[in-house]
């Protein structure tokens, strides 16, 4: 319950500490009984209330600071719970009770508090919650031995229980001393000896130790012990996968899969660690559906994402497209999902939904890319209204809407959706997109012949990233065609080759721009490296190289290049025109 105190918290004055009159202190007592009367109602507001009551009686009073601390803790506003247990601690620092709180909450706030639990164990060595305190931030902190010393001290204190063995087993695991940690373990097997959690504990040290026989051994009995439990089956397929035992592996995912028992989480990370060896998810293809069949009978968008990754990794391109659409479609109606990305942490369903919102971000734009590359032009730009409609980034709406608008040689309405991005586009620091922003919108205005404005996006592209070679490849060649700054786009395009001397799109540009320049040798010299480096599948490069031996006066094999690109399906509107040139 959230606490509703002012904004100023209550603190100790400076100074010695002085002895209130005897009506304020009995004031105190009144408040502080009180208020630890509606703490027991759960009644915290008016708890705190009593509490500030209490204080404001008697400033020096530590229990009531403590008491006030435990409370903003509780509320979740953690600044305000340390300040008030500084208070107390401040005016008691003998108070092991006070030691120890401040500890905790420091701690919770990443700062080191090794001191406080030190000192809360030396005040009283009887605490055992100190103690794990501190291991923990020697765990955190890497130090292990300090650690390893903790313990023993503990368990000296304490004797040898199930929570200090295991400790010790995972200290001594991740200093390598593998073999030690085993003995703790197989202390808790001997102590334990029905409890199946120390069994495939046992087992998963053994295989670290790549001792497989005895891992196995441990394993089976785990298995007599309880059969049916998911975590057998988890280290069972950990072994079968560590020996390369790939038909056991999978059996026994099929079996954990079945489980009710088995989180979602749990399958979610063995799919996901499926998916980084696609030469196994090609052998096992059937088990693997099945295994996804299982998972998704509990519904998880970034289950699903995962799903259509895998279809798209499978060659199943069509079926991907088919559940991502879904995927989009259940968002757009899914509240709780869309209060989420449009509110963030301040949702009631954050906690929740924070992960299922950011695979929701990551399908939307696998769709949109594949869309992309299978140039469905128009259905891309009906999707990319669809995703203005759930995500509040607009701005990658219009982007998208401007591509496609491009590729269909729209470009006045291209040109508008880019000005639209641009103007929605709100994130100075995001240079990356920035870059392929003010380059589209060089590219648009480019076509539409207002040069002046193509120069200044591409400039101010390549402002922001000296180093996008596309760019500046883009720039030169439209600086060719448009024949002006001709040193400039020379400049650029030899940027380019220089930094990717076997790019055959870089190659071209560099001897396009050689040739418009008159240097029809020098140009002819680079076209071949470009054909040679690929460029004689691409028929504007085929077509370029024409030109170039047309005007070295080769007119023979200007026209054999130029009728290669007839044959590979190009066509220019002045192809026709030369060919017939060259043959009168």
């Amino acid at each position: 319950m959230p606490v509703a105190i002012g904004a100023k918290l209550p603190t100790p004055p400076a100074g010695e500490r002085k002895v209130v009159p005897e009506r304020r202190r009995m004031e105190q007592i009144y408040f502080f009984c009180e208020g630890k009367k509606r703490l027991l109602l759960g009644e915290t507001n008016d708890a705190a209330y009593c509490f500030e009551k209490a204080i404001k009686a008697d400033p020096y009073c530590d229990a009531c600071y403590y008491e006030l601390s435990n409370i903003y803790a509780l509320a979740n506003r953690p600044v305000e719970a340390r300040q008030l247990a500084k208070a107390a601690y401040m005016l008691d620092s003998a108070n092991v009770w006070y030691t120890l709180h401040l500890a905790q909450l420091c701690a919770d706030a990443g700062a080191d508090a090794r001191y406080f639990f030190k000192k809360t164990i030396a005040q009283n060595p009887q605490i055992a919650e100190a103690y794990y305190g501190l291991l923990t931030l020697y765990d955190a902190q890497g130090l292990y031995e300090e650690a390893e010393q903790l313990l023993m001290q503990h368990r000296q204190k304490f004797g040898t229980s199930e929570a200090n063995v295991l400790s010790m087993q995972n200290i001594l695991f991740k200093q390598g001393k593998i073999g030690e940690a085993i003995a703790e373990v197989k202390r808790l097997t001997a102590l334990h000896p029905d409890v199946q959690q120390y069994r495939l504990l046992l087992a998963e040290l053994y295989g670290a130790a790549k001792s497989d026989s005895l891992a196995f051994e441990a394993i089976l009995q785990a298995k007599e012990l309880d059969s049916t439990s998911y975590e057998l089956q988890v280290t069972l397929s950990d072994y079968y996968r560590r020996t390369s035992n790939f038909n056991g592996y999978f059996r026994s995912l099929l079996l954990l899969f079945s489980s009710e028992a088995t989180p979602a989480l749990q399958k979610l990370q063995v799919l996901a660690f499926l998916q980084r060896f696609p030469s196994v998810e090609h052998d096992y293809t059937a088990t693997i559906d099945s295994l996804y069949a299982l998972a998704r009978a509990v519904y998880s968008y970034r289950q699903e994402e995962l799903y259509a990754t895998y279809l798209l990794q499978t060659g199943r391109l069509e079926y991907a497209l088919n559940v991502l659409k879904l995927i989009t479609l259940r968002g757009e109606n899914d509240e709780s999902l869309r209060d989420v990305i449009l509110n963030g942490q301040k949702s009631r369903f954050f906690s929740t939904y924070a992960g299922e919102s950011i695979a929701f971000y990551e399908v939307w734009q696998l769709y949109l890319d594949l869309l992309i590359s299978r140039q469905e032009w128009d259905l891309l730009l009906h999707e990319a209204d669809g995703y203005a409609r759930v995500l509040p980034d607009k701005y990658r709406a219009f982007f998208v809407k401007g591509i496609s608008y491009f590729q269909q040689k729209n470009y006045p309405d291209a040109l508008n959706a880019f000005l639209q991005a641009k103007k929605h586009h709100a994130a100075p620091a995001d240079t990356a997109f920035l870059v392929k922003l003010y380059s589209s919108l060089g590219d648009a205005y480019f076509f539409l012949k207002k040069y002046a404005k193509s120069d200044k996006y591409f400039d101010m592209a390549l402002r922001l990233d000296a180093a996008s070679y596309s760019v500046m490849n883009n720039h030169a060649y439209y600086l060719s065609l448009s024949n002006r700054k001709l040193k400039k786009a020379l400049k650029l395009s030899k940027a380019t080759i220089d930094a990717e001397p076997n790019n055959p799109t870089y190659l071209d540009t560099y001897a396009w721009i050689l040739y418009c320049m008159g240097k029809y040798a020098d140009s002819k010299q680079i076209f071949r490296q470009a054909l040679v480096k690929g460029g004689d599948k691409e028929p504007v490069m085929l077509e370029h190289y024409g030109d170039v031996l047309y005007k070295l006066k080769e007119y023979s094999n200007a026209l054999i290049y130029w009728q290669r690109v007839v044959e590979s399906g190009g066509d220019s509107p002045q192809l026709q025109e030369k060919i017939s040139k060259v043959k009168q």
